[in-house]
């Protein structure tokens, strides 16, 4: 009985399996759309967004410059994530997942080159002083010190050839009503001579695709890779 059991399990006819599965097949797909995707293809931008009394306080302290160069001196970032908060429902049979609300990461992680001057630290740190001012601790509103964050995938191509310093932009996180809420500490020591690391943890609200999100009472766009 055993015996014609296995038979007919082994015998069992499978419909449509892969059959391009050779080496070639795989450099065609891998290479359809651009070559594999570096790790060190990326960009990032910070935008001053809070408004405040007299304009995003980054700018009004001279922190305009400096930003821009942050592009340049973030050495690490990560891609931002989503996920459901779901519960479990069961109705009749297997009983399945059924979401509610769209979860966010809500934490954001920057490595940033820090230079002889101290700038960049400086920056942070009057950011978390104008969140929670030291003279009284009391917090101010988020529409003065939120930002937004511009997250960018990018390819080695830059005007249809492939280039080892300049990148073209193929994909596009924007992070909104962003603020550090942490500036961790700086390790030194004299027993090497690393460049010196500014580690920054941002939180935020939530992230868009512009361009590819619906916005709303705006009209769907169409999902595809074309688009």
């Amino acid at each position: 009985m055993i015996l014609r059991l296995s038979i007919r399990i082994l015998g069992c006819k499978i419909e449509n399996p892969p059959n391009n599965t050779t080496m070639l097949d795989f450099n065609s797909v891998i290479n359809d759309l651009g070559a594999p995707a570096k790790n060190c293809r990326f960009a990032i931008q910070i935008l001053p967004a809070g408004l405040g009394p007299n304009g995003h306080f980054l700018n009004k302290l001279g922190y305009t410059n400096l930003l821009h160069d942050l592009t340049y001196l973030c050495e690490a970032v990560e891609f931002p994530g989503r996920g459901f908060e779901f519960i479990e429902s069961r109705y009749y049979g297997p009983s399945q997942f059924l979401p509610y609300n769209s979860k966010y990461n809500n934490e954001f992680s920057v490595s940033i080159l820090t230079r002889q001057k101290g700038y960049e630290r400086q920056l942070f740190d009057d950011w978390l002083e104008v969140i929670n001012p030291t003279n009284t601790f009391d917090f101010n509103y988020t529409d003065v010190y939120y930002s937004t964050i511009r997250v960018f995938q990018l390819a080695e191509v830059s005007n249809g050839e492939k280039s080892p310093t300049r990148g073209m932009a193929t994909y596009l996180w924007e992070l909104k009503h962003a603020w550090p809420f942490q500036v961790n500490p700086q390790q030194v020591t004299w027993a090497d001579n690393d460049v010196l690391r500014l580690n920054i943890t941002f939180t935020y609200n939530y992230w868009s695709r512009p361009g590819r999100d619906t916005t709303p009472g705006g009209t769907p766009i169409p999902l595809s890779p074309a688009t």
